[in-house]
């Protein structure tokens, strides 16, 4: 099958705006990205989805409650890729509105939700509480998508979940861009726990501007195919741009995070740390990339990837790469990956604690700096309870 069987089959279901038939006639011409797409070179999505995926639009209209965090805020319920006010809970100083899809970001899936997403939230802060987003999907296919606004000088929260059926093949293809005003904090974090039949291709894209720092925090642990689309664009003097991720797979999940952090101008800094523990015959990608422009001098950037293979038939690729035009940096990138310290196992044995015991506190001390700043307490708890479960 040729990449554009996807938009064949989803061609029935088109009634975008303007913007969205520009971004379908862009998608038509470069296409989905084929098994040669160096990008893609490690995630086959496309051919799997066309395998894999019911892109008959179903509409079932459920959910499961018990995956809601009990935290004081705004709970935002998306059923296949559609806001459900009647199920949400917004705080009275949120401020929300759902319209047309407006334009994006143009790589190939980006577009492709742009394209056939059916609506698009815009949330501005205004409100120190969390915003939590859940997406419950039932369809073959749902793009959600979703613009933040984090005004000036503001502190705002985003927590971001996906939830579908144990028995069900899924795929989500969801967008969500952030825009951080001067001198502002946004913080945006998911937990990626997904069943064996789920399919997501997940992008997002923060702009910062200048004196602001902006968050992303990852944490996937299991999942049929799973690829993480991060850009982070440093605009101004002075801003930060954070990404902390954590990868701890077993059986056959595939996740490949894919991050970029550009730098634009002076005195910007940037920091990348991703850690990944893979068991069974699980794969995980890491492709990291840094650019500093000419005029971003004084730029320093940071990033790492650090992984552990419990297992022979575990696959890794990662490749960190920086781009630098500018001669006044400092910037350093790397990966180690390698198996667990057999003389730390020991000194732990020696001392009483069982083999499994110590490897399990060995993994937990390994995975826990990329849960610094995971503040609220509940999205917290159920990250070290799924790593907890994980490493048993």
């Amino acid at each position: 099958m040729e990449a554009s069987t996807i938009l064949e089959n989803l061609a029935g279901t088109f009634q975008g705006n303007k913007a969205q038939k520009e971004a379908l006639d862009m998608l038509k011409e470069i296409g989905l990205p084929h098994k040669k797409s160096e990008a893609y070179k490690f995630t086959p999505i496309t051919s799997l989805l066309e395998k894999n995926i019911d892109f008959e639009v179903k509409g079932v209209d459920s959910f499961d409650v018990q995956k809601l965090y009990k935290e004081e805020g705004s709970h935002l319920i998306f059923i296949n890729g559609v806001f459900s006010k009647s199920h949400s809970t917004i705080s009275k100083k949120l401020e929300m509105s759902i319209g047309e899809v407006t334009k994006g970001k143009h790589d190939p899936f980006s577009l492709l939700n742009t394209s056939f997403a059916k609506e698009e939230m815009t949330i501005t802060s205004g409100d120190e509480l969390p915003v939590f987003i859940y997406h419950f999907n039932t369809d073959g296919i749902s793009n959600p998508r979703i613009k933040v606004n984090v005004k000036d000088g503001d502190t705002f929260r985003v927590i971001e979940k996906l939830v579908t059926p144990a028995d069900q093949n899924t795929f989500t293809n969801s967008y969500i861009e952030f825009t951080v005003g001067k001198n502002a904090f946004g913080y945006h974090t998911k937990v990626q726990n997904y069943n064996a039949a789920t399919f997501s291709h997940e992008t997002v894209v923060a702009s910062v501007d200048r004196d602001a720092h902006f968050y992303n925090n990852t944490f996937s642990f299991e999942g049929a195919m799973v690829r993480n689309n991060l850009t982070i664009n440093l605009e101004n003097e002075n801003c930060e741009g954070h990404m902390y991720g954590l990868f701890l797979l077993d059986k056959k999940s595939h996740v490949d995070n894919n991050t970029s952090v550009d730098h634009q101008k002076p005195n910007s800094y940037s920091n990348e740390l991703y850690k990944g523990i893979l068991d069974e015959k699980s794969t995980g990608v890491f492709n990291g990339k840094i650019y500093v422009r000419q005029d971003a001098q004084k730029t320093n950037a940071f990033q790492a990837n650090n992984n552990i293979l419990l297992s022979e038939d575990a696959t890794l690729h990662t490749k960190p790469q920086l781009e630098i035009w500018a001669d006044d940096v400092k910037c350093s990138h790397g990966c180690t990956s390698g198996q667990l310290d057999e003389d730390a196992i020991f000194y732990l044995r020696a001392r009483g604690i069982s083999e499994k015991s110590a490897k399990a506190m060995i993994l937990n001390a390994f995975a826990l700096e990329t849960m610094e700043h995971v503040k609220i307490e509940s999205v917290r708890d159920e990250i070290q309870s799924l790593i907890d479960q994980k490493l048993g």
